[in-house]
């Protein structure tokens, strides 16, 4: 039987065994090979590298081991953190109340990504595992160069520790006072529990469509999501009770599960369709679920309204991103998106329309009026209007309800850097001396915020941290500017292509385009509602920063703000890395 770790076993265990009989086990259970044969035959291209690595982090371990080997405990050799792309942290020891999570280095020379790789399996432990947040272990780690002789070394920056020989000795030694009366875990209910990490919102929709359960995640539970879903089902069942028809909007910072919100009541509640006027999203969402009803391109159900004048069956619309929706110019006619979706929606004895609402990323044209336009499309129509903002917003609801529980309040995407929306908002704004404070803030939240000075340093970063798993990231780009010699962007998607290549970055590594590969970047209009746990941002010479303030080039033309269009493109790309973001800035930023 295969399981989720190499070896298990006591501080005395570990002290007795074998080093060849515990590189064997591991051998068997990573390899499902023998030392020998992974050595002649291995399976992976690393496993002769892998093998001498676990002998090397072993011998330091005996040397170590020899001055806590009283205390309770034990060791875990590379546990897989189930669902977070293969992550394996090298070594993990249990003592009473404490986690220490271990990386081995066997050469002097460290990355920066591999501090960075350390870090994020102290956040992932301490984050999105049961029985350690059951029994409230604190979790922290260590990167341990064998062959480094300075004992300890503190990382603030990374809020791990560097370990040399001697070093771990000293670490236990530090923490062994906090350990009086504290619990120890035993190894087979750590085992049993459950590690549950944020799931994307490709992993969200597809986990709604196997009717699967949330992960039961601290950052979920403190949120107010499930009550938010709640409030809206509550609204459809007064609605289809009194016959009425109203207007939702669910607002929220970027990455907070508005989308999430969406497909969950579409799926949930019946007679409910998800629409999204954002192109790439739908391709790879449908792509993703191989299936093309549950998530629905907005363009196709308001023409066959239009032009056929068929009233499609759904009472409860979801419409995502509806600050988005274009107004009557570039609809090239006398009605806006919203004018169309509650004309829809009265042609029904009930109706709930629900706007999923994305503040300040309008990109396209036509996408400025925001919720304003909604107020125009509901007049004189009888819509009962819920919502957190002003009333003074919808003077032409028939009534209006201010509920703030409409506003979800958490980010599921940046794990729990709730910090790191109001860093971009200062930063957009041109407020540095705040951006500093705020990224001293995000050290503690473990969400990676990096900036380079060349696209080769920004891929060499990412490529070391998600070396061995199938975590994503991507190059992504401001539109319609001069790209730079070593950049080629995503092309236009011809309509008998399959798969687009926007759906391609996403969905197909073998493909040139896809994001891992780093050949092609994507722009604010390939990744606005997707992610990666990893974005690198190259920052064109479109908006650059003087004296006095954001300096633009390449503006869309037949804007009403070509100002305020060009830094919403950059709010997009600054909020896609759920692990952190890589700026990578030219000469003039």
């Amino acid at each position: 039987m295969i399981n989720n770790y190499g070896w298990k076993g006591t501080f005395k265990e570990f002290s007795d065994i074998n080093n060849d009989s515990l590189v064997n086990q591991l051998c068997l259970q990573i390899y499902n090979q023998t030392t020998q044969e992974a050595l002649t035959n291995p399976t992976e291209e690393s496993a002769p590298l892998q093998i001498r690595a676990w002998y090397d982090c072993i011998q330091y371990l005996k040397e170590e081991i020899l001055f806590f080997v009283h205390l309770p405990g034990f060791l875990i050799f590379e546990y897989e953190m189930v669902r977070s792309g293969g992550k394996r942290p090298d070594v993990l020891i249990f003592l009473p109340g404490e986690v220490l999570v271990l990386e081995f280095k066997s050469y002097l020379s460290v990355h920066d990504a591999e501090y960075t790789q350390t870090s994020l399996y102290i956040r992932d432990l301490q984050e999105y595992h049961s029985a350690i947040q059951n029994y409230s272990f604190h979790v922290r780690g260590a990167l341990v160069v064998t062959k480094e002789n300075k004992t300890f070394d503190p990382i603030p920056k990374y809020q791990i520790y560097k370990l040399g020989r001697g070093g771990l000795k000293h670490l236990i030694g530090m923490i062994e006072k906090r350990m009086a009366n504290a619990p120890l875990i035993s190894d087979q209910k750590f085992l049993e529990g459950v590690f549950q990490p944020l799931p994307s919102i490709i992993e969200s929709a597809r986990a709604i469509m196997r009717e699967e359960p949330l992960p039961q995640i601290k950052t979920l539970k403190s949120s107010n999501f499930d009550f938010v879903v709640k409030e809206v089902k509550s609204i459809v069942e007064m609605a289809k009770k009194n016959q009425t028809h109203h207007l939702v909007l669910v607002s929220g910072v970027p990455g907070a599960g508005k989308t999430f919100v969406g497909l969950t009541l579409a799926h949930d509640i019946e007679k409910a369709v998800y629409l999204s006027g954002n192109g790439p999203l739908v391709d790879v969402l449908q792509d993703s679920l191989k299936n093309k009803t549950f998530v629905q391109a907005l363009y196709g159900y308001k023409n066959d309204f239009l032009k056929y004048r068929k009233v499609p069956e759904e009472q409860v619309i979801i419409f995502d991103e509806a600050q988005r929706a274009w107004d009557a110019n570039r609809m090239k006619g006398n009605q806006s998106e919203p004018d169309i979706i509650i004309q829809i929606a009265k042609h029904k004895t009930w109706s709930v329309v629900v706007g999923l609402i994305g503040e300040g990323q309008e990109i396209h044209l036509g996408e400025e009026g925001g919720i304003g336009l909604w107020n125009t499309a509901i007049h004189g129509e009888n819509i009962l209007v819920h919502a957190k903002h002003h009333q003074s917003i919808f003077p032409n609801a028939l009534q209006y309800h201010e509920n703030k529980n409409l506003y979800l309040n958490t980010s599921l995407r940046t794990h729990k850097a709730l910090k790191y929306f109001e860093w971009v908002e200062s930063f957009i704004n041109g407020d540095f001396g705040k951006c500093k404070i705020i990224a001293d803030q995000l050290i503690n939240e473990r969400f990676m915020l990096k900036v380079v000075n060349n696209l080769d340093e920004a891929k060499t970063y990412v490529q070391k941290l998600y070396e061995g798993t199938d975590k994503t990231y991507g190059i992504v780009i401001s539109s319609g500017i001069q790209y730079p010699k070593d950049v080629k962007v995503i092309p236009f998607s011809q309509r008998y292509v399959n798969p687009k290549p926007h759906v391609a970055y996403f969905n197909y590594p073998d493909s040139n385009y896809h994001c891992k590969n780093l050949e092609y970047a994507a722009t604010e209009f390939h990744v606005q509602g997707l992610e990666l746990d990893m974005a690198i941002i190259y920052w064109g010479e479109d908006m650059q920063w003087s004296d006095s303030g954001w300096k633009f080039k390449h503006l869309k033309d037949d804007t009403e703000d070509p100002y305020q269009m060009k830094l919403n493109a950059y709010r997009v790309l600054l909020t896609r890395g759920r692990d952190g973001v890589v700026i990578c800035r030219n000469n003039n930023f």
